[in-house]
């Protein structure tokens, strides 16, 4: 029988609560450290109007599998629940709505035979499945040869910059073709509604439930609690310094830190692996959360193509879990993606609002500051890494050089986007690499 090993796991993201999980009904010894004071990072939600509201917007698509696998299996499958989508487009004054096929036909603020080519060529990109075929070139590059150039600058090269700002056209066209795959999965056919996944109670609900399943099969979750240092031991095991003045040792550590943090905290690794860590660029990301008396729109998800406002998107969630859930009150969050100097990562709440007022004004003419009761602020530094051309060659392998210590973190979810499903596929993955380590006797002291 494999003797069972102390797993240290640094952070408590939902990637690191599944892999600590696994490894934990695999009969490890785990301990986590999160130093906020809440577990599920950037999927926690937190209390508002009698319920629970992520911090930042979140839902599933129909092929998110493997998070629909994780919640049957901790017995919370009936809390995943699937309701109709709605999705606009916010070009010239004009919120057009981007329900089906048939909606592309009426975005008349570029020429028929764009929009028709524009359908044309998002049909074709949902029959492609072999992403390595966009990984060479920019979404830039491939789109504006495929729509022409006034339909990208109006449709995609619109989203691509609000996105992803002076960066837009850095970005692998296999990062745009994962995105319409994802969306158009999520219809059974081009003039079906598309339907999202939402869990009940919201996503505090797995995570919750992930962190009492890595209790009841022994491991330890210690929130509040940070890592002030680790440090290798000669023998090959870690020794771990938390804020609260513990000392632990360890026989292997999981960190969930971005790629550049890691470089920071543990300093020795070799220079081919530095190179992978910093060969990921992040971007921040800024929402602000309104809670108010009236909707904006009927949208649901508003992808904003007007090159004026300083936004990413609108995403209105109780278009989509309704205000009932929420003593009638209505939410809205404006998203924005930055680059790391962007003064939108330190402004004040009030100054930001003042700031996105004419915008939503502009989106709704009738928008007012009164009908807004109270608001919030959240920021993210290492939110989204930008997927730049071959990103394959540069994404850093799980197992780092140090003997047990293992990275997890967004950068390495590739070809698929961040999101939750996919970090739970990550901590599957890494939970996997670990307990097959252990099974060949490679974690534990070494002979020195």
């Amino acid at each position: 029988m494999t003797e069972r090993r102390t797993i240290g796991v640094i952070g408590g993201g939902i990637a690191v609560l599944a892999a600590a999980y696994r490894l934990a009904r695999q009969g490890q010894r785990v301990i986590l450290w999160e130093r906020n004071s809440y577990l599920g990072g950037q999927a926690a939600a937190f209390t508002v109007a009698g319920s629970e509201l992520e911090y930042f917007y979140h839902h599933l698509f129909m092929n998110d599998h493997d998070i629909r696998e994780l919640m049957e299996e901790l017995g919370i499958g009936d809390d995943l629940i699937w309701l109709n989508s709605s999705v606009g487009f916010f070009a010239d004054g004009k919120i057009y709505p981007l329900q089906g096929a048939l909606d592309l036909l009426r975005l008349d603020f570029i020429p028929l035979h764009d929009r028709i080519r524009i359908g044309f060529v998002t049909l074709y990109l949902q029959k492609r499945t072999h992403w390595r075929e966009f990984e060479q070139i920019t979404a830039a590059d491939w789109l504006r040869r495929a729509v022409g150039e006034r339909a990208f600058a109006r449709v995609f090269g619109a989203q691509l910059r609000a996105k992803f700002g002076k960066r837009y056209d850095q970005v692998a066209m296999v990062w745009f073709w994962n995105k319409l795959h994802l969306r158009t999965q999520s219809r059974t056919s081009p003039l079906q509604k598309e339907q999202l996944g939402y869990i009940r109670g919201s996503w505090n609900t797995l995570i919750n439930r992930l962190g009492e399943a890595i209790r009841e099969n022994g491991g330890e979750v210690q929130v509040g609690v940070g890592t002030e240092s680790i440090e290798q031991n000669e023998d090959g095991t870690w020794q771990v310094s938390t804020t609260d003045s513990q000392t632990v040792t360890c026989d292997a550590l999981v960190a969930t830190v971005p790629s550049p943090l890691l470089l920071r905290i543990v300093p020795n690794l070799p220079d081919w692996y530095q190179d992978k860590l910093t060969g990921a660029v992040y971007q921040g990301a800024v929402a602000m959360i309104l809670q108010m008396s009236r909707k904006l729109s009927d949208i649901y998800w508003l992808n904003i193509g007007d090159p004026s406002i300083p936004f990413t998107g609108v995403i209105e969630h109780t278009n989509f879990i309704g205000p009932e859930h929420y003593q009638g009150n209505h939410f809205l969050y404006i998203s924005k993606y930055l680059d790391q100097n962007h003064p939108y990562l330190t402004m004040s709440e009030d100054d930001l609002f003042e700031e996105y007022v004419p915008y939503l004004q502009k989106i709704n003419p009738d928008f007012s500051p009164d009908w807004v009761s109270q608001r919030w602020v959240f920021r993210e530094r290492a939110a989204q890494p930008i997927i730049t051309q071959n990103y394959s060659e540069r994404v850093p392998e799980h197992r780092t050089p140090l003997h047990g210590l293992y990275l997890a973190n967004s950068a390495q979810i590739y070809p698929e986007d961040r999101g939750t499903n996919y970090s739970i596929r990550l901590g599957n993955r890494v939970a996997r690499i670990v307990q097959n380590d252990i099974d060949h006797g490679l974690i534990g002291p070494q002979k020195v």
